[in-house]
């Protein structure tokens, strides 16, 4: 929907930050990436890192590893006194060594261990029943100028640019943890006498392209910069592949997704559609006619030798408070249902296991750069794409951690001023049918808040993301597999069929492995990224709200947890409207909320940056009337009209060359947004 002829619809942005000289963040969010950090750093020690100790998972991945492994290991390295400790799982038979990797920097320099790049080659791992290990110690002078950029496990006798089994790599939040150490200040030359403060082995550790002022390590200035140039990159690089960029399928004008109304409106010559245009990706790289109809893309999600699914592109808000699995939350405290789900980093994509290796942020990047970005199937790496720096992914993982809101909501200080939405919150917070003489009660709840604790996507018994077979590939009538029967049934997370979960559907149809399981989704940000589920079955949140009363929901493993406690759901229409207002109500709020802190960023800038975050803010003002209004039962009728005026304040500020004229129309717009926001709820301090 677009307000105002010419308004924000497929505004072609383009990232610029370094002539301008300006930092520009976008959805960047500073608060959101400090606390995702915060939540890492607290994680990380829990599982026996720390100041003095590095410790990197390692694991297969589809893009670096040579060979197919099961193997999972940990390496931890004492940066005091230089001893390191290997340890790997499910290994075969073989012989294998462990090296470091430095990856140079400079003109066609990767990620990937390449000729001309460093290997120190650590020993060879000791097989023990079901656990290979090394134990060692480095010397100082052998490893001088060596910094670790990567952990591979080869074959004996082959180095890395050889072989790689397994491997793992420091992330930027492990980056970032070890520049807040004294001896990283050291380093830049903020403390003077570095004799007992700096760690013997420090040098090992790989460093951050850092901001610093005259007399200390500013992370927030860090943060700031790698943000910044994550974006650039999220927006304008194409890592020498087809013309894609990470923009081109999570557009920042429409919530970081795209959706068959926003592709309806793209020219022939948007890189979104090079299966159309390159006659080497004619087959086996998109669907067309899903991607055109449905908004589904084609994800080779258990490698390029096994079936390919479709599924919808998930938006990236609000990554920071979504992608911690259940497992990974307190190895302490309350654990998810799934041990598989230990083995992923994040909980990322549809499922956990989309990514390559330990599933996290940062191999998630690469392999989508080989998955979307290849100029043709045979995907060489230096033919059809570059595949990307270090530094590239630091502020690529920087830039998507950042996205969206910081907090999660306060549902119990929340009272909205419409009794129908205020209706559909106490629905929704219903964590379990009550039971009476022994039977559940139906129809009292609609059990959201077990597994959308505050309307988030995080567990409220387990501090995770839930990963849940709600039925969702058992649904009848797909609309994707309506219009094309020869595709494979998603598995969801997993890359074995562990239960037979496929083979219990139907035999005759293709089927990715897995266990039928899928990452919840936040619900905040729900109802303005339709279509919904990872198949985008359904069109509208009403109708993703009502799939719960469904027999496909009701029968599927999901309705029950753990503990047998019932989730099965049995509400009325009106209470499915109910449920459906208060998600449109709260993602309004949201859009308010982003639209808001993109003025005030706006207000801040130059003229061609501030335009360009102004129509980013207008797109958000236009989203929160969308979704108060595309329900066609109106709760809010003055609150939208605030926020119609404010988005005509925004329009016209947009057009204005003269920062001064636009930033008052921006600060009318933001008091008008405000006033509708406090038209809608009433927030207890």
């Amino acid at each position: 929907m677009v307000l105002i002829s010419g308004g924000v619809a497929n505004y072609a942005f383009k990232a610029e930050t370094e002539s301008s000289g300006e930092m520009v963040l976008g959805h960047g969010n500073l608060d959101a990436l400090k606390g995702i950090y915060g939540q890492w750093q607290e994680h990380y020690e829990a599982r026996g890192g720390n100041a003095t100790t590095l410790r990197l998972s390692l694991a297969h991945s589809k893009v670096l590893s040579n060979t197919d492994s099961k193997a999972r290991g940990t390496m931890e390295l004492n940066l005091i006194n230089g001893s390191i400790v290997v340890k790997v799982k499910d290994l075969d038979k073989q012989i294998y060594d462990v090296w470091l990797v430095d990856n140079h920097e400079g003109v066609n320099r990767t990620v990937k261990p390449e000729t001309g790049d460093s290997f120190f080659r650590l020993g060879t791992l000791t097989q023990h029943n079901d656990i290979a290990e090394l134990t060692t110690q480095i010397n100082r002078i052998a490893l001088a100028d060596f910094k670790i950029d990567m952990v591979t496990v080869t074959l004996a006798g082959k180095s890395p640019d050889q072989s790689i089994v397994i491997a793992g790599a420091p992330d930027f939040l492990q980056n970032l943890y070890y520049a807040d150490k004294i001896w990283a200040q050291a380093a830049v030359g903020s403390v003077k006498d570095v004799s007992e403060t700096r760690s013997p082995f420090d040098f090992l550790l790989p460093k951050l392209a850092l901001a610093v002022d005259a007399n200390q390590l500013n992370l927030a200035g860090v943060m700031g910069t790698q943000i910044a140039e994550g974006r650039r990159i999220f927006v304008n690089e194409t890592f020498n592949g087809n013309g894609r960029t990470c923009s081109t399928c999570h557009r920042l004008d429409n919530n970081h997704t795209i959706d068959p109304k926003y592709i309806a409106n793209l020219p022939l010559s948007d890189p979104l559609f090079v299966a159309e245009t390159n006659p080497a990706l004619k087959t086996g790289f998109e669907n067309p006619k899903l991607m055109r109809q449905l908004g589904l893309i084609l994800t080779n999600i258990d490698g390029f030798n096994k079936p390919a699914v479709m599924r919808g592109v998930p938006h990236t808000l609000g990554l920071s408070k979504t992608m911690t699995t259940e497992l990974m939350v307190n190895p302490n405290g309350a654990k998810g249902e799934f041990a598989l789900d230990e083995e992923f980093a994040h909980a990322l994509g549809w499922s956990g296991d989309g990514s390559v290796g330990t599933g996290s942020l940062r191999e998630f990047t690469f392999g989508a750069i080989v998955q979307h970005f290849t100029k043709s199937l045979a995907r060489t790496p230096g033919t059809d794409f570059r595949l990307p720096t270090d530094a590239e992914l630091n502020a690529l993982q920087a830039y998507m951690l950042s996205l969206g809101r910081s907090q999660e909501l306060n549902l119990s200080k929340m009272t909205f001023t419409s009794e129908i939405v205020q209706r559909g919150l106490v629905l929704f917070n219903v964590k379990n049918n009550p039971v009476v003489a022994g039977k559940a009660v139906l129809g009292t709840g609609a059990n959201c808040n077990g597994c959308h604790s505050n309307a988030g996507a995080i567990s409220s018994t387990t501090g995770g993301n839930p990963t849940r077979n709600t039925g969702i590939e058992a649904m009848k009538d797909q609309p994707a597999v309506l219009l094309d029967p020869t595709i494979a049934i998603d598995g969801g997370i997993g890359d074995v069929d562990i239960k037979g979960w496929c083979n219990d559907n139907d035999e005759d149809t293709p089927c990715s492995y897995g266990e039928g399981r899928f990452n919840s989704p936040s619900l905040i940000e729900a109802a303005d990224t339709a279509p919904f589920f990872h198949n985008n079955s359904v069109s509208s949140i009403e109708e993703a709200v009502a799939y719960y009363n469904t027999d496909d929901f009701n029968q599927s493993p999901g309705h029950l947890t753990s503990s047998n406690a019932d989730r099965t759901i049995k509400i009325g229409s009106s209470q499915v409207v109910a449920v459906s207002l208060f998600l449109r109500t709260i993602n309004a709020l949201e859009n308010i909320r982003n639209s808001n802190a993109l003025d005030d960023q706006a207000i801040r800038l130059n003229a061609g940056n501030g335009r360009e975050i102004t129509l980013l803010a207008l797109a958000d003002t236009e989203d929160a009337i969308q979704v108060l209004t595309e329900g066609q039962l109106l709760p809010y009728p003055e609150a939208v009209n605030k926020l119609k005026a404010a988005y005509k304040l925004e329009y016209t500020a947009s057009l204005s060359p003269l920062p001064g004229l636009r930033n008052i129309m921006l600060n009318k717009a933001k008091a008008l947004k405000l006033q509708a926001d406090a038209l809608m709820v009433n927030r207890a301090p």
